[in-house]
């Protein structure tokens, strides 16, 4: 009796201890985006020479089997003014080469 009970406390205590999830368990894939993200702000930062303090992902369109444009809006201070910047980033998908990167003012 005494190691039927040790065998049924044991598979319960496996049971629950194997079932358990802890925060460093859950791993976090990085969005496909994150690259040119990367890259649409160190950009960013040369070209109007200061610092980003906002990003967000517009959303990605694949214009045909060699070109996907990722599209970006920075938010950027320039001489104590806010501004927005759409970022527009076109590669080639076969090779993540970059193509081409354009920049839009806009409002924040």
């Amino acid at each position: 009796m005494f190691s039927i009970l040790k065998v049924i406390i044991s598979l319960s205590l496996t049971m629950t201890t194997s079932m358990t999830i802890l925060p460093s368990d859950i791993i976090q894939a990085e969005p496909s985006y994150a690259k040119w993200g990367s890259i649409a702000v160190k950009e960013t930062q040369k070209k109007y020479n200061t610092s980003v303090t906002d990003y967000l992902h517009i959303g990605s369109v694949k214009l045909s089997d060699t070109v996907t444009e990722e599209k970006f809006k920075l938010i950027i201070t320039k001489n104590n003014i806010e501004m927005g910047v759409i970022v527009t980033i076109s590669y080639n998908p076969n090779n993540n080469q970059l193509l081409i990167i354009r920049y839009e003012e806009t409002s924040p």
